[in-house]
């Protein structure tokens, strides 16, 4: 009788333990160390520092899952010296590559311009598509306002080998369809109204514009409550000192007389004639307007309408297919009010830093930059603005498509966009 009830005891025992052991497993696989990492959208006063923003590394797919992991967490650069939500937003796509840290280095030159009492309240978003530790040495640098780096997830730096990169699989540009069907490439029955097969590398633009604008307005968590415009520029833009005052003329301007979208311009040399008090109001032109683009909300919302014209239309370029939407799609075409004098200079083309490829020299390209706007003299800072031109509402489609965009996969990946 003893010894059973020992060997009871000694059971009851070893439960006891076992459960306690149980339970200090449980605990310790629930320190932060160990967990799994629950993401929670962060509230928008809390702003993570730079030691939150990673450069994506390692093998394709880990470079993706960093991508994503970015732009899901949106760690905001001087989050914590400008607290607050922003009251200007500035989105910037960078295509990246050499000479890409000179080119924000400029950029964030002319911005800083504006004077402390406008950039304290802006959030730069520079939308990536390439991990470039030149960009992000640049970018850790700008110390005068919030900075926001995403990613454009889909770009080819994410999919070198396959879709929407170049797959070794799909037909090279200039095959014949007769050959392609024979041959049996992947995208055989899509070529584009000239008759030509995708280029991974063309597409690659208007995918990054659409994708922008949605993420902007819509995933953005600084962005959610924003009721103002949102400006769209370049990489290798530089502003003059002004752009911010002419904006805030030229939204007021807006409201009087209903126009949708705002253009500061862009060109790579300034018309000293040109009167800095003058706008005109017109319907959009594709290479006239995209340079420095504002847009507020509720235009977006109105673009969306015509997710389909956009994304089936057959032309590599997000400027063109969106003067056929404003000719094809919405009630109204658009109406731009643009400024006779541009606001926001383009890096040339070629010299000491040109728009695309090396910046060997930034000083130079600074000090031309610089010299242009000094010839402006005192003339920037209108008091007023004078509609110099008011073109009556007039639907102005294409004359024709560039064509470039006929896959039905590129139509298919641009719509996803709205559903992400």
């Amino acid at each position: 009788m003893r010894l059973k009830l020992h060997k009871k005891k000694i059971v009851a025992l070893l439960l006891l333990l076992g459960v306690g052991l149980c339970v200090c497993l449980l605990f310790l696989s629930a320190t932060p160390d160990q967990s799994p990492t629950l993401v929670v959208p962060s509230h928008p006063a809390v702003r993570k520092s730079h030691s939150a923003f990673q450069l994506p590394r390692g093998s394709l797919l880990q470079m993706r899952l960093s991508a994503y992991r970015n732009n899901l967490h949106q760690p905001v650069l001087n989050g914590e010296r400008f607290p607050g939500r922003p009251d200007l937003v500035v989105v910037v796509q960078v295509r990246g590559g050499p000479g890409i840290g000179p080119r924000l280095r400029l950029l964030a030159e002319s911005l800083k311009a504006a004077g402390p009492g406008a950039t304290s309240r802006l959030l730069l978003v520079l939308s990536m598509e390439k991990p470039c530790p030149e960009a992000a040495e640049a970018m850790k640098s700008i110390d005068f306002c919030q900075v926001l780096p995403i990613y454009f997830p889909y770009s080819l730096s994410f999919y070198p080998y396959e879709f929407p990169g170049a797959d070794p699989a799909d037909c090279p540009r200039d095959l014949p369809r007769e050959s392609a069907a024979l041959k049996g490439c992947r995208n055989a029955e899509h070529p584009d109204s000239h008759g030509h097969y995708r280029e991974a590398a063309f597409t690659m633009d208007k995918h990054h514009w659409w994708w922008k604008l949605h993420f902007t307005w819509e995933r953005l968590r600084d962005v959610s409550g924003h009721g103002g415009h949102v400006v769209f520029i370049e990489e290798g833009s530089y502003l003059l000192p002004d752009w911010l005052h002419m904006l805030r003329l030229m939204q007021a301007q807006c409201l009087e007389d209903g126009c949708q979208l705002l253009s500061l311009g862009g060109t790579a040399v300034l018309e000293p004639s040109a009167d800095p008090q003058h706008v005109e109001l017109s319907g959009w032109v594709a290479p006239k307007h995209r340079s420095a683009v504002a847009m507020p909300r509720e235009v977006y919302y109105q673009l969306m309408g015509c997710l389909a014209e956009f994304c089936t239309y057959d032309d590599y370029n997000w400027d063109w297919s969106l003067q056929h939407v404003s000719a094809a799609c919405l009630p109204h075409p658009l109406k731009v009010l643009s400024t006779r004098l541009p606001r926001v200079l383009t890096l040339p083309a070629n010299g000491a830093c040109g728009r695309a490829g090396p910046c060997d020299n930034t000083e130079e390209a600074s000090q031309a930059l610089r010299a242009q706007v000094r010839e402006l003299g005192g003339r920037l800072f209108p008091r007023s603005l004078i509609v110099a031109v008011r073109q009556q509402e007039a639907r102005n489609p294409p004359q024709a498509k560039n064509g470039g965009w006929g896959d039905v996969r590129d139509h298919a990946l641009c719509r996803s966009y709205a559903r992400l």
